[in-house]
């Protein structure tokens, strides 16, 4: 049986402040870690100003989602499953999740 996992993607550009009608919430599989992989269980995600300037198409320091991108984010993790040589399980790291409570990882 496969388990089902959540995620929020950029459905439309925002005009102005984001609306609810800007994401959508997505289920997807809970993925299996490749080799050098791990799998992680989100515990806290940052949301920070720059995630604004993600949702526009347009130049900017930091690439532009795509629309149907999982927002992106940066969270504190645990590891849940690893095969990775450096990563246990139950292990604590710092990873790029997005808007997701379990996301893969090659923690590079």
């Amino acid at each position: 049986m496969t388990m089902a996992a959540r995620q929020i993607v950029l459905a439309a550009r925002p005009k102005g402040k984001p609306q609810l009608t800007d994401f959508r919430l997505e289920e997807t599989a809970i993925p299996t870690p490749a080799a050098e992989q791990v799998l992680l269980e989100v515990q806290y995600l940052s949301l920070d100003p720059y995630m604004r300037g993600r949702m526009d198409d347009r130049k900017s320091y930091a690439k532009p989602l795509q629309l149907g991108d999982v927002m992106t984010g940066e969270a504190v993790a645990q590891v849940l499953s690893s095969n990775h040589p450096a990563y246990a399980e139950g292990d604590i790291v710092l990873a790029l999740t997005g808007w997701r409570p379990h996301a893969l990882s090659d923690l590079m």
